[in-house]
């Protein structure tokens, strides 16, 4: 068989995958400009248990507590539980000592360690107080914070009927470096341009492992069997197959601690990206199967978000393609897309993320170094998805070492 045939043919079937995809996003992500609109407000009614699982965290975790503390929401109706999983410093006794519930969690030889065995444990202990006491289970990050409109929010969205919330992913530290820039950048066009757009579209959105709630009746119902490395990822798809789509808060924040070395970061991501690859493969063909049987377009979307490798891989790749055509007639050679649909397709991101950068961050990052970071950021996401799909089978937990001990009022907070 003719060598340049079969590369002629897979060069295309490559673009319109990528086209396709590209299509699709573009599409959804319309529905994410303009302003976000509020659900009607409730008094304080719905009660909530506040999940903490924290690793080795005293230099964090004191700060998170007095916040969840401080929420605006009656005491009375919330408890802040932290799982110690597995400590050997001081979290335990700072979080007791702050007036948090402390589940200390000790890991016999040969068990398997990480989140989800650290939440399932604390949630055997809670036992049926989980469905009499609490209407609602938040998880929160040990290295968070909180806008203090919490719980408000999300009372508004379970009275509004809603079972699985995410509320507003953001960052505590991104003006570090090009590392954190690129993370918190990446967050805030994903968070307009997707979760936004999606909730409009009445689609489901994606948990993110922290800063979301679930209805207890509806946790209950699906149990806690997540075990991947993605675990939020993986009760999203969970949730999904049983008609239950997430929706999307924009109205609350939770702030979590970019890594700043490239190497933690490079760590943190190849274990997102080996979490997504392993969720993939366990749920895309049931997704798939439920589009079929019941024609659910949530089910089509959750299998698209899971077999798309991520506007991040595609824009890189993308930027590569147009490289490659304009430096050589290769494309022309084989009667490709032309190589100006690709600027298209990057110049709508690239004015898509100084949009949201202007109208949702609330730590201003200079748009030039947004662009020239996320770029470089999204680039080195290439080979880790690669990486991690050869990989796969590792299921080693590295938790990311968190130091940065920051109040909520020192971060540009405009409730």
């Amino acid at each position: 068989m003719n060598f340049e045939y079969v590369f002629g043919v897979g060069l295309t079937l490559i673009q319109y995958l990528l086209l396709f995809f590209w299509a699709y996003w573009m599409l959804i992500s319309l529905f994410g400009f303009g302003k976000p609109k509020r659900l009607k407000e409730h008094e304080p009614e719905k009660r909530f248990l506040l999940l903490v699982p924290a690793h080795n965290e005293e230099a964090v975790i004191g700060h998170l507590v007095e916040n969840l503390h401080n929420m605006d929401y009656p005491r009375d109706l919330y408890e802040v539980c932290v799982i110690a999983d597995g400590c050997k410093d001081r979290t335990s006794e700072i979080a007791r000592k702050l007036g948090a519930t402390v589940i200390e969690h000790t890991y016999l030889p040969g068990e398997q360690k990480g989140k989800p065995y650290g939440i399932k444990y604390a949630i055997e202990q809670y036992g049926d107080r989980l469905i009499h006491e609490f209407d609602g289970i938040a998880f929160f990050d040990a290295d968070n914070l909180v806008s203090l409109n919490y719980l408000r929010e999300m009372n508004n969205h379970l009275l509004n009927g809603d079972k699985l919330i995410q509320c507003y992913l953001d960052s505590k530290n991104p003006n570090d470096n090009w590392v954190t820039i690129g993370y918190s950048v990446s967050y805030i066009f994903m968070n307009r341009s997707w979760q936004l757009a999606k909730s409009r579209l009445g689609l489901g959105n994606a948990i993110g492992g922290t800063g979301f709630c679930v209805d207890t009746t509806l946790f209950q119902t699906i149990g806690w069997t997540a075990r991947s490395l993605t675990e939020d990822l993986e009760f999203t798809m969970q949730c999904l197959l049983e008609g239950v789509p997430a929706r999307w808060c924009h109205f609350a924040r939770v702030y979590d601690e970019k890594p700043e070395s490239f190497r933690s970061s490079c760590i943190q991501r190849l274990r997102w990206a080996r979490g997504h690859w392993d969720v993939c493969f366990k749920y895309a063909h049931r997704l798939m199967w439920r589009f079929v049987t019941r024609l659910d377009f949530k089910a089509f979307d959750g299998l698209m978000y899971l077999i798309n490798p991520g506007k991040i891989v595609l824009s890189a790749t993308t930027s590569l393609l147009v490289f490659i055509s304009m430096a050589t007639d290769l494309l022309d050679a084989h009667h490709l897309i032309p190589w100006q649909v690709w600027v298209i397709c990057l110049l709508f991101q690239f004015i898509y993320v100084g949009y949201a950068q202007f109208l949702d961050s609330k730590n201003k990052v200079g748009i030039f170094r947004s662009y020239v970071y996320l770029y470089f950021f999204n680039l080195t996401y290439v080979p880790l998805f690669l990486w991690s799909l050869i990989t796969m089978k590792n299921v080693n937990w590295n938790p990311t070492k968190h130091t940065r001990a920051l109040q909520l009022s020192e971060i540009e907070v405009d409730q």
